[in-house]
């Protein structure tokens, strides 16, 4: 079973998995995010400061994720992602389609502005 946290900052939904996101949590992560992407104006950042990992199935979740948002009208952004985290959206290039941001601080930044 995934552990994440669930807040509310300033009317943004903040998730932030802690541990592993890999192909042993991806299905809890995913159905975590599926109520609040679905909704139409929702903003919704993905803090990942406290993931040690992401392998394919992590990110899948996430590139479904930022998918379901775009077509239900929501905002979506990732915040946090660091090291050896950071640099799995770098290999497999979904920081280019990714909205990602260093710190939770810039990532609410951005969708406050969304």
């Amino acid at each position: 079973m995934m552990e994440a946290e669930v807040r509310e900052i300033d009317g943004i939904t903040v998730i932030a998995p802690r541990g592993p996101l890999d192909v042993g949590a991806a299905l809890d992560f995913r159905n975590l995010l599926t109520g609040p992407i679905a909704v139409q104006g929702n903003k919704v950042l993905i803090d990942l400061s406290a993931v040690s990992l992401v392998d394919s199935s992590g990110v899948g979740v996430l590139v479904t994720a930022h998918r379901q948002a775009v077509a239900a009208g929501a905002a979506f952004a990732i915040a946090g992602a660091v090291g050896p985290v950071g640099r799995v959206f770098e290999m497999t290039r979904t920081n280019k389609l990714l909205s990602i941001h260093a710190s939770v601080d810039d990532g609410l930044a951005s969708l406050r502005d969304a």
